[in-house]
Parts: C-alpha cells; sequence; structure tokens
C-alpha cells in the first residue's frame, strides 16, 4: 500500500504527469498556428517571453531565466532579430552589454501566447471547486518546487 496515493498507483502518476506534459506541449505548438505567432518554435516563444514585454534587459538574465548558456541565447536571438521580433542595442551605462528588447512584433506574439496561457489555465480550472482548485495549486507548487530542485542540481553537476 506504500506505493499507492490514494489508491492510484504510482506509475499511473506518472503516466498521469507524462500524459499531461506530452497533451501541453501538443496544445501550445498547435497554438502557435495564428497569424502573431506563426512560424515561432515553442522555444522561440518562450524566448519572446524571457525577454519581456516593455523591458530591455541584457542577454546574461535572459539566459538565466531560460536556464540555457549565452552561446546558445545568441543562436536564438539572432533568428529572432533577423525576423524582426527582438532587436539589440548597447546598453548606454556600460557599452560592453548587450540589451534585447522586444519589438512590435515580437510584443505581439507575447501577448498572443499570453492569451493563449490565460486561456488554457482558465479552461483547466473552470470545473474545479474553490478547494479543488486550492489542493490543486497547492500539489502543484510542490511538484514544482520538485523539478526546480531537480533541474538546480543538474546546473551544479555540469
Amino acid at each position: 500500500m506504500e506505493n499507492t496515493v490514494n489508491n492510484i498507483d504510482r506509475s499511473s502518476i506518472d503516466e498521469m504527469l507524462t500524459s499531461t506534459f506530452n497533451s501541453i506541449l501538443r496544445i501550445e505548438e498547435r497554438s502557435l498556428n495564428n497569424r502573431l505567432t506563426e512560424g515561432l518554435s515553442i522555444a522561440e516563444l518562450h524566448t519572446i517571453c524571457a525577454i519581456g514585454l516593455h523591458e530591455a534587459n541584457p542577454m546574461k538574465v535572459v539566459a538565466n531565466r531560460l536556464d540555457v548558456t549565452l552561446a546558445t541565447l545568441t543562436v536564438m536571438i539572432n533568428k529572432l532579430v533577423k525576423r524582426g521580433y527582438v532587436q539589440r542595442e548597447r546598453d548606454e551605462a556600460d557599452r560592453r552589454q548587450v540589451l534585447i528588447s522586444l519589438t512590435i512584433k515580437g510584443r505581439k506574439a507575447m501577448r498572443a501566447h499570453r492569451a493563449f496561457h490565460k486561456n488554457m489555465i482558465e479552461s483547466a480550472l473552470a470545473d474545479l471547486q474553490p478547494d479543488e482548485e486550492s489542493a490543486f495549486v497547492k500539489a502543484i507548487t510542490k511538484v514544482k518546487i520538485f523539478f526546480d530542485k531537480e533541474s538546480q542540481k543538474e546546473r551544479t553537476k555540469g
């Protein structure tokens, strides 16, 4: 009985987590088929979101948000600059530092993606009672903390 949670075995929980993750990715990929995000990959869209709507951020800050190397981010930013979603500029206070920000096209793509996420969450939570929603948030927070810790372990290994 120790490998069950409310009569659900751990392999079923694994299947639910994996299936949910894959479903979210598929739905997110399908959501890119609109005029504001068409042609962008999920990774490119997440990069746009990590840059921020109305801010200019140093490359290092965005790389940390995405948990990628500066080299990886540079490749992505080069693509997004070429396609008109992102702009680069030197920091006036520290000319060595490159700041990246979204263009109007990039902000429109980010807003469209935010709207998708808002609709997804609203739909997913629509049938939950307040106490169920509270329990869900508490549980998903604990799951996120676990994965964040595992991710941190991986970063410190490499």
